[in-house]
């Protein structure tokens, strides 16, 4: 050993002084600050990084640890969040078979006569969300649903030369701001569809109404940002009335029970596809399906996994119609998103086949009886009210009589996210993770919090008795708005 060796260098740089002086020579330097003696004086920063210490990796990753404790997440918490991504069961399977290093790649594969493998579970998964969704044409995957329900409003204005798109007003409002993005730039209109008051679905009037002026297709979301489940038959008729593309967005999971878009006359169907096998991620990376009629083929975007003959003439798979701007002039493309979701697509593959039709209906049939059972017993809550009368699949709102900002925090002190505020009211997601004991648990917290909520909000607000306003003691208690 050398009697003086050189420190060991902790951290990221682990450059000997001799390995720098080395770099300089062949770069014919004499020192790092001949380096950087391009870089103007006045742009440097003329001090060393106000950085913590380095560490070594071991206590690096102790230190990641300890940061990560402090964060608030569905493993230590009990959640109630929806809002179109949700909680669900992952088999064990699905990560086993997708860390694969043969199917794991940094980068899309261009070349997919060397991706067979890939390419099989691609068609598998287009086959299967085409079942799902009624429709006969299925890209193999777009970025997210709210992107998805973007580039199928494009593609109806491609398809029908129209450049004014109705949308329900029942979106939810992070895909509103990503739709109205993408129009903007494109020079396309965009009007919102009122719905019923009570209800919560689509207002059908007001739909014939918005078709005074003829539009390139209808955005209809089901479940709605209520968890209202929408009249898609109803909506379709009012379409085709109007020579209009209906383009349904919807819950993958709902789909086990219900029947399928494409078959009550949706002509385009997008989904959000988290919920097919892939974990929450703090909201991302995430999965859009679109699917559609098989006269709008050549108006999708993306990419579709098709079957064709090699050179010696055997079946084979490869990607076809890429109308993108990287094959065909920009013009002329059908869209220009630039790459897929091919991993996250292929985890919903595998989801869907490891729990097969039987258990896909299952699980979707205890999300339905799970919110049902919660919803009964919230209901019953003093002054706890639904915030709308239509039907509901695993998501529902409420009226509170206490602000439903006061409830979330307080709810959050006992470690349970209680859900979402949507338009002054709390929308409650319950899927198949959550046991009967956790739903119970859930309603006692709920119904303690509330009363809690609504006595602090009363001395604090005297003229207010469980969220209704009195004007004196005479008069009847009014719904605050």
């Amino acid at each position: 050993m050398e009697s003086h060796p050189e420190p060991l260098i902790c951290g990221y740089n682990v450059h000997r002084e001799a390995d720098r002086q080395a770099m300089l020579e062949v770069l014919g330097l004499t020192s790092i600050a001949e380096l950087f003696s391009p870089i103007p004086q006045e742009v440097r920063l003329g001090r060393e990084l106000r950085l913590p210490r380095p560490h070594s990796e071991w206590a690096l990753g102790r230190h990641l640890r300890d940061l990560a404790s402090r964060n608030a997440s569905t493993r230590s918490h009990l959640s109630f969040l929806g809002g179109g991504v949700y909680e669900h069961h992952i088999p064990a399977v699905v990560d086993s078979l997708t860390s694969s290093e043969r199917l794991m790649t940094a980068y899309t594969p261009y070349q997919p006569e060397m991706s067979q493998g890939l390419l099989q579970i691609l068609f598998e998964y287009q086959r299967m969300l085409s079942q799902l969704t009624g429709l006969g044409i299925v890209n193999s995957s777009l970025y997210d649903g709210a992107t998805a329900m973007a580039e199928a409003a494009w593609m109806a204005c491609a398809a029908t030369g129209r450049r004014r798109v109705l949308a329900s007003s029942r979106i939810w409002p992070e895909w509103k701001s990503v739709l109205e993005l993408y129009m903007r730039g494109r020079g396309v209109e965009v009007a919102y569809v009122a719905t019923d008051p009570v209800s919560g679905r689509l207002d059908l009037r007001s739909l014939h109404e918005s078709f005074i002026r003829p539009a390139a297709t209808f955005i209809l979301q089901t479940p709605n940002s209520l968890g209202i489940l929408e009249d898609i038959p109803a909506a379709a008729a009012l379409c085709r009335q109007h020579d209009a593309l209906l383009n349904v967005s919807c819950y993958p999971m709902a789909l086990a029970l219900l029947k399928p878009p494409g078959e009550l006359g949706a002509d385009i169907v997008t989904c959000e596809g988290q919920p097919l096998g892939l974990p929450l991620s703090a909201g991302g990376p995430s999965l859009g399906v679109l699917a559609c009629a098989k006269r709008l083929r050549e108006f999708m975007p993306g990419r579709l996994v098709g079957e064709v003959s090699d050179i010696h003439g055997q079946p084979a798979l490869a990607l076809v119609m890429e109308w993108r701007e990287q094959q065909v002039s920009r013009e002329k493309a059908t869209s220009n998103i630039c790459s897929n979701q091919a991993h996250q697509a292929m985890r919903a593959a595998i989801y869907l086949a490891a729990l097969g039709e039987r258990g896909f209906r299952e699980l979707a049939a205890q999300c339905a009886a799970k919110a049902r059972y919660l919803h009964e017993k919230l209901l019953a809550i003093p002054g706890v009210e639904p915030a709308a009368a239509g039907p509901f699949f695993n998501e529902f709102a409420l009226r509170l009589p206490c602000p439903v900002p006061v409830f979330l925090e307080r709810m959050l002190d006992r470690r349970v996210f209680a859900g979402l505020e949507v338009e002054g009211n709390l929308l409650v997601a319950v899927t198949e993770v959550r046991a009967r004991a956790e739903l119970d648990e859930a309603a006692a917290l709920f119904a303690e919090t509330i009363r809690r909520a609504t006595a602090a909000d009363s001395l604090r607000n005297p003229g207010r008795r469980d969220g209704r306003l009195i004007l004196s003691a005479h008069d009847e208690p009014l719904r605050r708005t």
